[in-house]
């Protein structure tokens, strides 16, 4: 048995608000570093003038719209020079809506210490949760979710999803685990909050199924192996899934709609956000 607390749905909001008083510090931190905003498009959608968090990966970040701890990798040699050209911020303008906050951290997993409190804290750490709150503490009304490609990269054990069941907080060693983790306290946090888990694009390690040319992890697994466990853990915690796999960015191209090889360059991050948005407006 880990070490830590269980927690369940129904008392994972009291928990977090009574028992936890590192969180508070948190937010309260967070809520004194001065962040820039992106405003709404003047374009009218369903979903203009609703504030928008997201929770994600190096893919997702940008210089000034994360927490000041947090790892960066946007703009650097990526291919996005300007914030205007990240997929996040097209779908702020496709949609109307306007950044709640940005909870997205270059180099992390969804898996580990599920109470770490640094920068580099885990998707499924209060911390990172927590901080999809906006700088004044008001609570997003839609979350994005685009975690996972770390845990694929870095062989984590994928784990096998079968039904919700009670997590128990500390180290989370499998990405199922850790991804029901994440989407139960987020469910339980922000319960009115439309929340979408973004399947993953294609990324290449190197290594081949024996026999086959699809692309695996040591451990055997592909990156369509990730999309099921977060489909499954998605719909039976009632969150939508945006299917980015199928964006447009394939093995194939990646060279193409990539500065590296893993993430988007401008046309690769316009796909990625037409995806997102058609998703959207679709729902």
């Amino acid at each position: 048995m880990k070490k830590g607390v269980k927690f369940t749905a129904l008392t994972l909001a009291a928990t977090l608000m009574f028992s936890y008083p590192l969180c508070s510090g948190i937010t309260a931190q967070a809520a004194t570093t001065p962040l820039k905003t992106v405003e709404s498009s003047n374009v009218p959608t369903k979903y203009t003038g609703l504030s928008l968090s997201i929770l994600g990966d190096s893919i997702s970040t940008f210089n000034d719209y994360i927490p000041v701890d947090y790892n960066i990798y946007y703009p650097g040699n990526s291919g996005i020079p300007m914030v205007e050209g990240t997929w996040w911020y097209q779908v702020l303008n496709a949609t109307g809506m306007r950044l709640c906050s940005n909870a997205s951290s270059a180099n992390t997993n969804v898996t580990g210490n599920s109470v770490a409190a640094d920068g580099s804290a885990p998707g499924c750490s209060f911390r990172r949760i927590m901080d999809l709150k906006g700088a004044d503490g008001t609570s997003p009304d839609v979350i994005i979710i685009y975690m996972g490609v770390n845990d694929f990269a870095r062989d984590i054990p994928l784990g096998s999803f079968q039904s919700p069941s009670i997590q128990t907080e500390g180290m989370q060693t499998t990405f199922s685990s850790a991804y029901e983790l994440m989407l139960l306290k987020i469910k339980s946090l922000y319960p009115n909050a439309s929340v979408y888990c973004c399947t993953l694009f294609a990324r290449d390690p190197g290594l081949r199924a024996p026999g086959t040319n699809n692309p695996v992890n040591r451990n055997g697994n592909t990156i369509k192996d990730f999309n099921k466990q977060i489909r499954a853990i998605a719909t039976a915690y009632g969150a939508s899934v945006i299917d980015v796999y199928n964006c447009g960015i394939t093995y194939e191209n990646l060279s193409v709609f990539t500065s590296d090889g893993v993430h988007p360059n401008l046309p690769g991050a316009q796909l990625f956000a037409n995806c997102v948005t058609a998703a959207l407006m679709n729902s």
